[in-house]
């Protein structure tokens, strides 16, 4: 399964026209792989094992290119460590419940704004490309915690 999403993201890449690095394909690696909202220190740490010349800012540049392409989506976690970024690719589009105390974050399956493509805006002409939505809150560990 996570070979077919890497085929699919690589697809993607060449779809918009965008050069399928061996370094950008490494950092696509990287973020599919962790499973979870991962800093641009962590991907960069993770792509040194084989590129281990990669510059954090080659790294950003990446992540950038990413996101604008959909594949990867940033994650605020409440300013814990900047912004995260994970896998967003096969439409996967999902939000998150954020602990303020230890940061752990869990995916909300639900988009509590999916009606909002149809409601009307101020502004007939304006076009929603997308949104944010994130939950701040106490995992049950911190709760127990005190």
């Amino acid at each position: 399964m996570w070979d077919v999403s890497f085929q699919r993201a690589v697809q993607r890449l060449k779809e918009r026209g965008l050069k399928v690095t061996p370094q950008r394909l490494e950092i696509l690696k990287a973020v599919m792989g962790a499973g979870r909202p991962v800093t641009a220190r962590e991907v960069t740490d993770a792509v040194r094992a084989r590129h281990p010349r990669v510059s954090v800012d080659t790294v950003y540049r990446n992540l950038t290119v990413l996101t604008r392409c959909g594949l990867v989506s940033p994650v605020n976690l409440q300013g814990r460590d900047g912004t995260r970024f994970e896998y967003q690719g096969d439409d996967r589009h999902h939000h998150h419940f954020v602990c303020v105390v230890c940061g752990k974050s869990f995916c909300v399956e639900w988009c509590p704004t999916a009606t909002l493509q149809a409601v009307p805006s101020q502004d007939p002409g304006f076009r929603v490309l997308g949104h944010t939505f994130e939950v701040y809150g106490y995992c049950s560990g911190c709760q127990q915690a005190g």
